[in-house]
């Protein structure tokens, strides 16, 4: 078995949600500009009015910090994943250059698309269900959005993945069959 090999021994199962797990992490972070206002009012530390007014001030002067802040917590999460998996030095990932780019690849867009739902979509509507002024905005365009986005990040997490498996771990493979290779 080749070095390739014992790399793609630590893929499977939870390669792909150690994916899954970054990635909404990521995008919930980003989305917390948001999320603070209506988490206050929620538990009566704020009224209404101080809520939407907090809401204006973190999404309209600190949304990129909040987004950045995601970003770097996916890059440090990414650098974590990729250690536990055997992949340390930078030989290490030269030799693994494609599936460091294609997980992160995929991180990115899901925690993209997380993000579009979570923070203009879901929060959005919570939002105005707890009173704040949010209707005025027309978040219309979220939802169809994010469906594209997640649409092509879990088309190519099943593209990539799937390749990643190892030997046993497919599901059609039957016992006593012989690779065609």
């Amino acid at each position: 078995m080749g070095e390739s090999g014992l790399m793609n021994q630590g893929a499977g199962r939870n390669d792909r949600r150690g994916v899954l797990v970054i990635s909404a992490l990521a995008g919930l972070i980003g989305g917390l500009c948001c999320v603070t206002p209506i988490v206050l009012v929620l538990l009566g530390l704020a009224s209404i009015s101080v809520a939407a007014d907090l809401g204006n001030v973190l999404y309209g002067d600190y949304r990129w910090i909040f987004r950045l802040v995601a970003l770097a917590f996916m890059a440090m999460a990414l650098w974590f994943y990729f250690r536990r998996r055997g992949i340390c030095t930078l030989d290490q990932a030269r030799r693994e250059r494609n599936r460091i780019i294609n997980t992160s690849l995929v991180v990115l867009i899901f925690a993209v698309g997380i993000y579009i739902f979570w923070t203009y979509f879901a929060v959005h509507y919570w939002g105005i269900a707890v009173g704040l002024p949010w209707a005025q905005y027309d978040e219309s365009w979220a939802l169809p959005a994010s469906a594209v986005v997640l649409g092509c990040a879990l088309v190519l997490y099943f593209t990539l993945f799937r390749g990643w498996r190892k030997p046993g771990e497919g599901e059609s493979e039957t016992r006593g069959s012989t690779p065609s290779s």
